[in-house]
């Protein structure tokens, strides 16, 4: 039987023929900076470091490069657990990590998981997140990596386990997920350009000038109307600037026919502009108003349902939030309410602060690895025992 491959994350994942799932290219960790509880540093005694404050941490990259290789035959596990030859947790274990090598700023692997209750949680969303496990030791060094400042640095990293989370602390350390490295450049790009229809069905949506059921009229009549406003905009501009140049436009009595002709045909240009815009209009027939209305309510709700995760996330801390629909805002509001400036931090990294401060009001436990993970309910990290299959 030949190997079946996968529709998904590109084809990066496959299914072998005994059912087992193959991950060709995952991120396993990554030379940035993280956030952590003093309680959880490694010779935070001996750094005089405040259990309770958190610290920016840099995973050196050097370190990273360096260790690439003990992360090969590693264990994946379903919670993190420190683990040896003598005290193995079978029954956790799901699977292993081989091919790692340090292509900066990520570590990444191969992982080969053999558990079929894991691969569904892979396959379903649930738990596609990794985390690894390791020893290091910390040393007190001030820096800045891509605009994040840290304190604190990471050395002598040795690897013991890999495992699947729900929440990474190495935010681009999801199974299949890897995004094309000119992701960043066009959206760099695409900031700079004219608003296209289907962002302005999007943002007519979340002002409430459209509803979730417009009708192909109602989004044909807010895009007439959009263009009227940029078209009064643009003459009352133009109307200023005539006003300015007010001694110019005298002058102009005086140009000569070649000036005449170009302006003639500046006139037949805009004439045809005029005409191609008509033609655009003609042409938004009902397909294209469907599949307008479908990107914009399918990128409200998206933003909507991750308003409303940010929402139940920061609950146990505050309570309810009303009147913000940003998650960004969300986040930051809650972690201000108990005393944390999050201003500063790339949003990425606030869900992790959020779940950070709530796991501060668990009991605590000695942690003798690093994680990079938000901690886990289940894991023992939190207090709680691995969890042993039947």
């Amino acid at each position: 039987m030949t190997d079946t491959i996968m529709a998904l994350d590109r084809s990066v994942r496959r299914i072998d023929a005994d059912g087992h799932l193959h991950v060709e290219r995952c991120v396993l960790s990554a030379a940035v900076v993280s956030p952590y509880y003093g309680r959880e540093i490694n010779g935070a005694e001996r750094l005089g470091l405040e259990p309770d404050t958190i610290y920016w941490m840099y995973r050196d990259a050097d370190a990273l490069r360096e260790a690439a290789s003990s992360m090969n035959g590693k264990p994946l596990i379903e919670v993190h657990q420190p683990v040896s030859a003598g005290d193995h947790p079978r029954e956790i274990t799901v699977g292993s990590v081989n091919n790692a090598t340090f292509q900066a700023p990520d570590l990444i692997g191969e992982l080969a998981i053999w558990d079929g209750d894991a691969i569904k949680r892979i396959q379903d969303g649930s738990k596609r997140c990794v985390s690894a496990g390791y020893a290091y030791e910390t040393v007190p060094e001030t820096g800045e990596i891509n605009g994040q400042r840290y304190t604190l640095k990471m050395v002598n990293i040795r690897f013991n386990h890999l495992a699947l989370v729900e929440e990474p602390r190495v935010k681009t350390a999801i199974i299949g997920d890897s995004a094309p490295p000119n992701i960043m450049k066009e959206t760099s790009m695409a900031a700079h350009k004219p608003m296209s229809a289907a962002a302005k069905v999007a943002a007519a949506l979340k002002s409430g000038r459209l509803a979730m059921d417009a009708s192909e009229e109602d989004i044909k009549r807010c895009m007439d109307e959009d263009e009227t406003e940029d078209d009064d905009k643009k003459k009352a501009e133009d109307e200023s600037d005539d006003d300015k140049e007010g001694k110019k436009a005298e002058d102009a009595k005086a140009c000569d026919e070649d000036d005449t002709d170009d302006d003639q045909a500046a006139d037949e240009d805009d004439d045809d502009k005029k005409d191609e815009k008509k033609d655009d209009k003609k042409g938004m027939d009902a397909a294209s108003v469907s599949r307008l209305i479908k990107e914009a309510v399918s990128k409200e709700r998206h933003r909507n349902k991750q308003a409303q995760d940010a929402r139940e996330a920061v609950r146990p801390l505050v309570g309810d939030v009303i009147g913000m629909d940003s998650a960004g805002d969300i986040y930051r509001y809650a972690l201000k309410q108990i005393g944390q400036d999050a201003a500063s931090v790339h949003e990425s990294a606030l869900p992790a602060l959020v779940s950070m401060a709530i796991n501060a009001k668990r009991p605590e436990r000695p942690v003798r690895l690093a994680a990079d993970s938000a901690i886990d309910t289940d894991s023992p990290l939190a207090g709680a025992s691995a969890r042993r299959k039947a």
